[in-house]
């Protein structure tokens, strides 16, 4: 590595367009340099409503999503409100059992517990006729939510913070946590309490923004930057016996470690199981009740890797029934009546990364169909639904990612649409690459890996969606002792080696790439190196992000 460890920053940073005048903050995120919550529209009114509650001591419930965004956002919130004195409590619905967000059903179960205030995280309401009943019953919703970027009339019924909806809140990605972290700060601000009350929580809201997959930049960054290193001496009990289990606790964690092994677990109780249990992980501290709450995830998470590769399996016979050439599909469009909703969303980011294309995965149960949608590049999936509202029951989410309901008789034209759309945008995505998409950073061999590139990794990171890891490339590498793993054994570990120098590499969804006689092939990869804990000791693993045989 010729160039100094500063020289190589400089450089990406200036190929993936961030300012000179912006570097220090992107490198040293510092909690001097957060946006102020009350430039959120409606932030003044949502504090001084819920701090009114309070005097009245009026019974507030936080209502989450079931995703480890709106778990993890929940828990914070309700951990927070308690902790300066503030009774609340919190209620994630079950995937199955209720509407997308604040819906009638939901708040007759709160108007029977006599609630009067009602928070959402990373969730918004069902229609306004629901916002109005339950002020009919006495009750006031404040929703905090990112996902909606089109404002609508009914809108100003209600108290809504989401920065996607403001003009004068500079940033406009983050997480459905992160937004409730920001009405934290808010009720902070306003009691003049210290924001050390909110900070230490802070892996907590890290979680959520990471599995959430929002662009690695500005608040967010500070977010999981500092999340990461709370985390290690993190005051969550249920977290510390959960990096006990996973034997993470003796590492510096990274957003690969959240997003691999953390998320999944707390997922699977939102996907396939109790969602409650998720927001009680994070709150209780009892060691029984802790017990029980990550050996049921543990559970669950086996039911949904069995769910998962049905649906995977049964989504791949359908694309080869399709009878295209798989380098011609530009997109993937399947329903079922036979798969579990909550699982079609993991199924789809696996076809994503497979074919590097959009994919939309419909899970069908009586007239209606639930959907999972994941995109690509600068494919935004979210407005192609936008484009198809009118067919829509509901939608939502990101660019990359989001979701609808619809009625079966509409499944079709909506595939029609996308089929005859995505082939043009792919085009133009084509066309408008950036440079700094190609396939790796700089050349590394790996026998010069040292101190130089950890210290590189430790200031570029953390990695995510708009921050990617930069990657190295090597050629003529040989392969050995390899075993494959996961569900269809879609992943391989093994040793990595060239002129006597070997490292352990692990390769997630490459297993595919790894002919049977590999020990007799040499292979060239693009891969990032990290730090971690093997038999007690800190060594280096090749983290491989392509691998491809030399013929």
């Amino acid at each position: 590595m010729s160039l100094s460890v500063s020289e190589i920053i400089e450089q990406i940073l200036e190929n993936r367009g961030i300012s000179k005048e912006n570097r220090e903050a992107f490198l040293n995120p510092d909690y001097n340099n957060q946006h102020d919550p009350f430039l959120l529209p409606d932030m003044e009114k949502a504090v001084e409503r819920l701090l009114a509650a309070h005097k009245k001591q009026e019974k507030i419930t936080v209502y989450g999503d079931y995703d480890v965004d709106g778990i993890s956002g929940t828990a914070f919130l309700t951990k927070f409100f308690n902790e300066i004195g503030i009774s609340a409590d919190c209620y994630i619905p079950s995937r199955k059992e209720t509407d997308y967000g604040v819906s009638k059903k939901s708040i007759d179960y709160f108007h029977k517990r006599h609630g009067k205030l009602v928070i959402t995280v990373d969730t918004g309401y069902n229609t306004i006729e629901d916002v109005r009943y339950a002020k009919s019953l006495g009750i006031e919703v404040i929703v905090t939510d990112h996902h909606k970027t089109v404002k609508e009339k009914f809108d100003d019924e209600i108290l809504y913070l989401n920065p996607k909806l403001s003009k004068s809140y500079k940033f406009q990605y983050l997480s459905g946590a992160g937004v409730a972290f920001k009405l934290a700060q808010g009720v902070c601000m306003k009691l003049d309490l210290d924001m050390e009350i909110i900070y230490k929580y802070l892996d907590i809201v890290m979680i959520g923004t990471i599995a959430d997959v929002v662009p690695m930049i500005d608040e967010n960054r500070l977010i999981i930057k500092k999340g990461l290193k709370i985390i290690k001496n993190t005051k969550v009990k249920g977290l510390s016996y959960l990096l006990n289990y996973l034997r993470l606790n003796k590492k510096t964690l990274t957003t690969t470690d959240v997003s691999y092994y953390i998320s999944p677990l707390i997922n699977s109780l939102g996907r396939v199981g109790i969602s409650r249990m998720g927001a009680d992980f994070f709150l209780k501290d009892d060691d029984f009740d802790l017990y029980n709450i990550i050996e049921e995830m543990k559970e669950q998470n086996k039911q949904r890797r069995a769910l998962e590769k049905y649906i995977f399996d049964d989504a791949m016979r359908k694309i080869k029934n399709l009878k295209i050439p798989l380098d011609k599909l530009s997109v993937i469009f399947l329903s079922s009546s036979k798969w579990h909703p909550g699982v079609i969303g993991v199924v789809s980011s696996r076809l994503t990364i497979k074919f590097n294309i959009p994919v939309v995965l419909v899970a069908i149960e009586g007239d209606y169909g639930k959907a999972s949608c994941r995109s690509v590049g600068d494919i935004s999936i979210f407005n192609l639904l936008s484009d198809v509202k009118n067919l829509l029951e509901r939608y939502g989410g990101h660019d990359l990612a989001a979701g609808f309901v619809i009625h079966k008789e509409n499944i079709s034209k909506v595939k029609e649409y996308f089929i005859n759309t995505i082939p043009k945008m792919k085009l133009e995505y084509n066309k408008n690459k950036k440079d700094y998409e190609k396939d790796f950073d700089f050349e590394l061999p790996i026998e010069e890996l040292g101190d130089k590139a950890f210290e590189f990794m430790e200031k570029m990171g953390p990695f995510g969606s708009n921050n990617p890891h930069p990657l190295f490339f090597d050629r003529n590498l040989k392969l050995d002792e390899i075993k494959r793993f996961g569900v269809d054994f879609r992943h391989f570990n093994g040793i990595i080696y060239k002129d006597n120098v070997s490292y352990n590499a692990v390769g997630f969804e490459l297993a595919e790439k790894i002919a049977s006689d590999y020990m007799n092939k040499t292979y060239n990869i693009v891969y990032y190196p990290e730090k971690i804990i093997l038999n007690d000791e800190e060594v280096t693993q090749i983290i491989l992000k392509s691998i491809k045989e030399n013929k």
